[in-house]
């Protein structure tokens, strides 16, 4: 039986199509990421991945009308340690984090949550990057 792949997602270079808030919820949905796929013993793939959707639970109430198009740059902080530029896809904190993105026509947006999801959306794919 062959290993499950791995992916990791990356918030720089990444594409929101839409947020959404639920409640106190936040859903942020991409259009796509960039994305590492990891096969065990493997050499790792570059590329994209679309559907991926972050849930951030009991979010502090934020503006996040400008939350749309390219991300610039972006990092997650949980519990106040050290920013991640990347995290695997999926994944689950349940704990108090803090995620920053900068998308490219408006500023840095920082996001207060008590926990967040990190899913594939039905219909989500990986697609391997040509770009030599």
């Amino acid at each position: 039986m062959d290993a499950p792949a791995e992916f990791e997602m990356e918030f720089a270079d990444s594409e929101i199509r839409q947020t959404l808030w639920r409640g106190d919820d936040l859903h942020v949905i991409f259009s796509a990421v960039s994305a590492t796929r990891q096969v065990p013993g493997d050499t790792p793939v570059n590329g994209f991945m679309q559907g991926v959707e972050l849930v951030l639970q009991r979010c502090t109430p934020a503006a996040t009308t400008t939350m749309f198009g390219r991300v610039r740059a972006g990092n997650l902080r949980v519990q106040g340690q050290s920013p991640q530029l990347r995290m695997s896809v999926p994944s689950r904190w349940e704990m108090p984090l803090s995620l920053e993105l900068e998308p490219a026509q408006s500023g840095v947006v920082v996001l207060q949550a008590q926990a967040m999801e990190c899913h594939l959306q039905t219909g989500g794919v990986f697609r391997e990057s040509l770009f030599c």
